[in-house]
């Protein structure tokens, strides 16, 4: 699947995700799929886990925090991605 696919499968349109990829930034549409804010997303790629993305990944912000610790930022953004895919399908 190219990233066209993604982005459709995510609902959200390419821009975001070659965004979060490769500048790591996120994006309102993101966002508002895993029920966070923008600039948390942007966090967590950068090392910080909030709230709000403890709560998407369904697990306390320590256990979050260790996982984000362990998985570097292409794993992090690797975490949103599926997020999204899998977040997004849910309001389908």
């Amino acid at each position: 699947m190219n990233l066209v696919g993604i982005a459709s499968r995510a609902g959200v349109n390419k821009t975001c995700l070659e965004n979060l990829i490769n500048n790591g930034e996120g994006s309102n549409q993101l966002a508002k799929k895993i029920g966070t804010r923008r600039a948390y997303i942007t966090k967590f790629i950068e090392g910080t886990v909030s709230p709000g993305i403890a709560a998407a990944l369904g697990t306390s912000r320590e256990h979050s925090q260790e996982l984000r610790d362990k998985i570097g930022r292409e794993g992090a953004i690797g975490i949103i991605i599926g997020l999204v895919c899998g977040l997004g399908s849910l309001e389908d």
